[in-house]
């Protein structure tokens, strides 16, 4: 019998961490009989790319719970497209409890009323550690077990365990959440086996070890050696308890109302969480998409097209665009699009005639603003350049005119903050550093909490008077004159109720470097973390990265980028809403995590290739910004033509393309005979291959052996690059996509197996 788990968070976003979210349990609902469930994973060859991964099942919708929109469904009206789903396979021999004996600790289980728990090795009947209940002087206390899952409906379940009671203290006797309770013990100051036997009314439940009436406070109780069994009484334990296998975690792409004659179902396709990064929006600039991660109240990256006329808020507030306003006459006002701005991605540029001639803009900042600076501190961040003095960036202020507050540049290219707390003259404070009036691009964070500026990711203290209410934003001038001459980008203005100051001031290292060679684990985790995505790197070391700071494709192609420049794998977690990036080293010289005889794969299907496929014998690879290069291997193409093949790489060196070019080709120049395909039946394995057969994910190896005569060889050792999966009612076919494993073996000096000159010497990067 094949025992699944399938949960599904309705209410809840695909994001949103497991630990957060409410499970309903919906196995009983899935039909494993006739429709089976089906699943696709990872890629096709080791040069493809990863696909989103799916799953198709079918479910009893005989009472409409799955109907979206149905008032009478126990599930509305969270009944919606997108919703997390995650499905889990359960291996035993018979016992269904997970950690039956406490040896990985006591934390899944939980305490209801004052009952404490602890890991002891005092008293122990198998392994090396038990469950210590204390209890405190309440009635009604028990200790529950995790959920437990794999139960069918309708047959009969024991759980047994064994306690030990010292003399004198509360008896204890075993019960199931909202069901039977079983008899209390009898012995004392050694173990005695307890048991509470019931049907299932659910494919899921949970079991308790309760204190028979009101203990004293300090009654104590060692609990080991669990079991939930199939039977009318308890048999010998079984300390190998039940193991479960994540198979996929994604969503609900709809919730379709089906019906065959007068049975009504629901057929739901899902997908994992490749599907929201690359149907999330295309992202901005890498400046841009690290302002908007702090939340502003108010951002004008000031990035528009350059025939643009005004510049938008994209804090998704309130705050009002920014719109032309002119004085004097002369002057000009323009977006640029090209070399302008920290990230040369763009700015507004300001040229006036004169300090009183010329245009700038203005922006009603909206009621939230207003109320926010009235209850919280502010935080302004922004960016500038330019070659006068005596000027303004931009001025803020209340309604009333009471409060304002103006940034400048004094005569001698300081940063100058002036405020009035009553409308009357402005009063400066300079911050004291080297003209700031240098052409250069210039960070400012100022700190109205803890009365401090951050120049250029330098910290100077200031002396400023707390403003109140502010709501009117004035750029590039104030009160009509001191007109800005030079470039102004990326204000930003907060007013949280906890500052993210290090977040604002590291804004500095974003917009002057891009993070240019930060290794890939760390950019991929930065990429995805702009949409609330997160990112488990596994593997060795990474490469640095080259810039991305336009980046302005999807999420997903941006982490592809990534994904290609080290060669590794980026693929969904099949337990969680994480991205798993592999670096490319964890291919390097891998281990076998399991050797099957080709007979007990039990299935056709199983081939040998020898075709042109994966043949690579010419390189062309590039990064941007550096040179283009070109590697071949002159025997390849003298034997099969030119097999060519284009690359870009965001690599922070032409060196690195280079070898990554060359590694490329030495892989591929002339492929030998591999298998690609490994089907198996798993479900007629042992348990232990069919947990390993589980276990394994892309990157995993597995060796087959004793192949039939006409093989290449007796033996072969692959690398899996995905599968596709079915699973039935006594059926779980599994039909691996694999690699030949030695395509990745490195050079090891000195190594019997990885030094054999002209067959293992290839020298990896």
């Amino acid at each position: 019998m094949i025992r699944i788990v399938a949960e599904t968070g309705f209410g809840y976003a695909v994001t949103t961490p497991a630990a957060s979210i409410t499970w309903t349990d919906i196995t009983q609902f899935v039909d494993i009989a006739s429709s089976g469930i089906s699943i696709t994973r990872g890629r096709q060859d080791e040069q493809a790319e990863v696909q989103a991964g799916t799953m198709t099942l079918a479910l009893d919708n005989s009472d409409g719970r799955f109907t979206p929109g149905r008032a009478s469904s126990p599930y509305y009206p969270n009944v919606r497209k997108n919703t997390p789903i995650r499905l889990r396979v359960i291996t035993t021999a018979k016992n269904l409890l997970v950690n039956p004996g406490f040896e990985s600790g006591i934390t899944a289980w939980t305490s209801s009323g004052t009952p404490t728990r602890a890991a002891s090795a005092t008293h122990v009947h198998d392994g090396t550690q038990a469950m210590l209940i204390t209890w405190g002087a309440v009635a009604s206390q028990t200790v529950t077990s995790p959920v437990v899952h794999g139960l069918q409906i309708g047959q009969r379940y024991t759980y047994s365990t064994y306690v030990w009671v010292p003399a004198g203290h509360a008896t204890v006797q075993l019960s199931v959440a909202g069901g039977n309770l079983g008899s209390a013990n009898t012995l004392f100051d050694q173990f005695q086996r307890i048991s509470v036997s019931w049907i299932a009314t659910a494919t899921s439940a949970q079991v308790r070890v309760r204190a028979v009436g009101t203990p004293a406070a300090g009654n104590q109780v060692w609990v080991d050696a669990g079991q939930i069994e199939e039977a009318a009484a308890a048999t010998a334990y079984d300390s190998d308890g039940a193991q479960e296998s994540a198979r996929f975690w994604g969503m609900v792409n709809s919730w379709p109302v089906q019906w065959g004659g007068l049975q009504a179902k629901t057929t739901i396709t899902c997908t994992d969480v490749f599907k929201r990064l690359a149907r999330a929006p295309e992202l901005r600039t890498m400046l841009t998409e690290e302002v908007m991660l702090d939340e502003p109240l108010a951002y004008y990256p000031l990035t528009e097209p350059s025939d643009a006329t005004s510049a938008g808020d994209l804090s998704g507030t309130t705050a009002g665009t920014l719109s032309v306003s002119a004085v004097g006459s002369g002057g000009e006002l323009a977006f640029s699009a090209e070399n302008a701005g920290p990230d040369r991605l763009g700015a507004l540029t300001l040229t006036p005639a004169s300090a009183s001639n010329g245009k700038f803009m203005t922006a009603d900042l909206g009621q939230d603003y207003e109320t926010r600076s009235r209850l919280a501190y502010m935080f302004h961040e922004w960016w500038f350049s330019t070659t006068t003095v005596s000027r303004v960036m931009f001025g803020l202020t209340s309604s009333d005119n009471r409060y304002q507050i103006v940034y400048s540049l004094n005569g001698s290219g300081q940063l100058t903050i002036e405020t009035t707390e009553f409308g009357d003259v402005l009063l400066g404070t300079s911050v004291v550093t080297a003209s700031l009036a240098d052409g250069q691009q210039h960070h400012v964070v100022y700190d109205e909490l803890s009365q401090r500026v951050w120049i250029d990711g330098v910290s100077y203290v200031v002396s400023v008077t707390l403003m109140v209410g502010l709501r009117h934003l004035t750029l590039g001038a104030f009160t009509n004159s001191r007109l800005w001459s030079g470039t102004l980008s990326h204000l930003a203005l907060y007013a949280p109720d906890v500052p993210a100051l290090s977040s604002y001031v590291g804004h500095y290292t974003t917009g002057t470097t891009g993070h240019v060679g930060e290794s890939g684990s760390a950019r991929a985790s930065r990429i995805a973390g702009y949409v609330g995505a997160t990112v488990t790197a596994t593997g060795g070391t990474f490469d640095g990265i080259g810039s991305q700071a336009a980046l302005g494709s999807s999420p997903l192609s941006h982490l592809q980028d990534v994904e290609r420049t080290e060669g590794g794998v980026l693929i969904a977690a099949r337990d969680s809403s994480s991205i798993v990036l592999q670096s490319r080293d964890i291919r390097y010289n891998p281990v076998s995590s399991l050797s099957i005889l080709y007979a007990d794969l039990e299935t056709a299907g199983v081939e040998f290739n020898d075709d042109d496929q994966r043949l690579v014998n010419t390189v062309v690879a590039s990064r941007p910004g550096g040179a283009t290069q070109l590697v071949k291997d002159d025997d390849s193409r003298d034997a099969y033509g030119p097999y060519e093949q284009a690359i870009t790489l965001l690599k922070t060196s032409d060196a690195e393309v280079v070898d990554a070019a060359q590694w490329l080709v030495n892989r591929y120049a002339d492929p030998p005979p591999e298998m690609r395909q490994m089907p198996v039946e798993a479900s007629t394995l042992g348990t232990t291959t069919y947990r390993a057969l589980l276990t394994a994910d892309v990157s995993s190896v597995f060796t087959v052996t004793s192949l039939p005569g006409e093989a290449p060889s007796s033996s072969t050792t692959v690398t899996v690059e995905g599968y596709t999966e079915s699973i039935r009612h006594a059926q779980h076919h599994l039909n691996f996509h694999v690699s030949r494993t030695d395509s990745t073996t490195v050079w090891v000096l000195n190594d019997p197996t990885y030094s054999v000159l002209d067959q293992t010497t290839r020298l990896a990067y």
